[in-house]
Parts: structure tokens; C-alpha cells; sequence
């Protein structure tokens, strides 16, 4: 028969090393119900969406600019009807250019606007996967665990996301604060385990 130690080390080991698909069976299997793991797979695998888009949209933008470039042509010169309306709003061109730019889009696009027009489709999955993987992770702080494993993952993920350089641009919140969590938790989980 498996002790509650072992059974804990198990559960630690096994998250860490889970695929996101076994992710709510193991969370369910050893620690019940707790929302918390259901709530993580859901985060990890929109975020693994997210970032193969991600790559996917980088790839193909570079691909049409290289395209582009390789014709003779400057990204400039080239332009969809979404851009130069984007263009306008922002105020890069002048009523004056933006309805010259209007005609010169009248009858079919050429092969490279319609190369661009697929940029901006993937750009527009893009920011659609990095909107679901956002609302994922809100989801998943918005989650009360259930159980001391459930809580101890959600206190690293949160120390994790101080130390993302990319989130947090003060010091003592990324270096200082996700420490002091981390460290924390291993007291937590090596008391749980004694």
C-alpha cells in the first residue's frame, strides 16, 4: 500500500514531468477534485497554441517580407486595404495619400498584397491565441485550489510570473518576491512530505 508521503512525491514528480493531457487525470486521481490542476491544463494548452501561432505568424511574415523584398520591392510599396486604413487612423499618410492609395487597391490584388492579406489573417489568429492563452491564465489565478498541491503549484506559477522579465520591470519584485515564494513552498512541500 502507497503512504501519503509517497503518494505526494508521486503527485510532485508526476506534475512536473506530466504532458498537458494527463495533467487533470493525475490532479484528480490523487488530490480529488481541485480545480486548480483543471485550470492549469487549460492555461498550459492554450499557451502551447499560442506559441506555435506565434511561431507560425513570425515564420510566414518573414517568408512574404523576404518575398517582397526579393522582387525588387519595398515593404512601402506594397499595402492592403486594411493597412492603409490602419495607416490613416494612425496618422502615418494623408487624406491626400490614403485616397491615392484607395485607387491604386481598385480591381485584384497583386500576388503580394494577397501574400500580406495572409499576414494579416495570421497576425489576426495570433492575437486571437495570445487573447485565449491571457483569459487562460486569468482563469487559472482566479482559481481557489483545493488542497495543499494545488495551492503550492499555483504559489510557484505565480513566483514564476514575477521573475518574468517581460511582466515585471521592478527588481524586487522579480528577483526579491518570486524568491521569498519559492522558497516558501519548498518549506510547505518538505513539511508535507516529513
Amino acid at each position: 500500500m502507497t503512504s501519503p508521503q509517497t503518494t505526494r512525491r508521486a503527485v510532485m514528480a508526476g506534475l512536473a514531468a506530466a504532458p498537458v493531457a494527463g495533467l487533470p487525470a493525475i490532479a484528480r486521481a490523487v488530490t480529488g477534485d481541485d480545480p486548480i490542476f483543471v485550470a492549469f491544463a487549460e492555461y498550459e494548452r492554450a499557451n502551447t497554441a499560442k506559441e506555435a501561432i506565434s511561431k507560425a505568424a513570425d515564420d510566414l511574415r518573414g517568408e512574404t517580407y523576404a518575398a517582397i523584398e526579393a522582387a525588387g520591392l519595398e515593404r512601402k510599396e506594397v499595402f492592403t486595404r486594411r493597412q492603409l486604413e490602419d495607416w490613416h487612423e494612425l496618422g502615418i499618410c494623408s487624406d491626400r495619400d490614403y485616397e491615392a492609395g484607395l485607387a491604386k487597391l481598385e480591381g485584384p490584388p497583386s500576388e503580394y498584397q494577397k501574400m500580406l492579406m495572409r499576414v494579416e489573417e495570421s497576425d489576426d489568429e495570433d492575437m486571437e491565441a495570445c487573447r485565449a492563452a491571457g483569459d487562460a491564465e486569468r482563469a487559472l489565478c482566479e482559481t481557489a485550489p483545493t488542497t495543499r498541491e494545488g495551492a503550492s503549484r499555483l504559489l510557484r506559477h505565480l513566483a514564476d510570473f514575477l521573475s518574468d522579465d517581460d511582466v515585471v520591470n521592478d527588481h524586487y519584485l522579480d528577483d526579491v518576491v518570486g524568491d521569498a515564494i519559492r522558497n516558501a513552498v519548498a518549506v510547505l512541500e518538505r513539511e508535507a512530505l516529513s
